[in-house]
């Protein structure tokens, strides 16, 4: 048996969508401390599995920026949000962002390309350049 842990219901609702796109049927399950996804090891082929994993992995990121900032859900909606900011001397900060303006964006962006976004904004704010775009080189 193959389980998937989450402690937050966005991530597990994209993971069994995911997993239902596969073609699989897996079965969810409640402690009470988490939510798990089973899936029968049989029924996944190694190819399959690998990108089961990646995409585990991108849902698991999530699941944690959820727990790190403190939210919690309420159906599809976020008690509060933030998000994670790395600045150039090393720190990283919160961002306060509207509930609803968080799950909108999770619904289009990975957190890794969230987190590329966020990331060239506050360099962009760290290390301004007042060069049209068409003048900087690609980096």
């Amino acid at each position: 048996m193959l389980e998937y842990v989450f402690f937050h219901e966005e991530p597990v609702r994209r993971f069994n969508s995911f997993l239902t796109g596969l073609g699989l049927s897996a079965g969810n399950r409640d402690t009470g401390e988490s939510l798990l996804v089973t899936l029968e090891e049989e029924s996944v082929d190694d190819e399959t599995a690998d990108r089961i994993d990646a995409f585990y992995d991108e849902m698991f990121d999530l699941d944690q920026q959820l727990y790190d900032s403190g939210t919690q859900e309420d159906s599809e909606n976020f008690g509060s949000a933030g998000v994670v900011v790395n600045l150039m001397n090393g720190t990283s900060v919160y961002a306060d962002v509207s509930p609803e303006l968080l799950h909108k964006i999770m619904q289009a962006l990975t957190p890794e390309e969230l987190g590329d976004l966020v990331n060239a904004i506050a360099d962009a704010v760290e290390q301004p350049d007042s060069r049209p775009l068409c003048k900087r080189q690609p980096g």
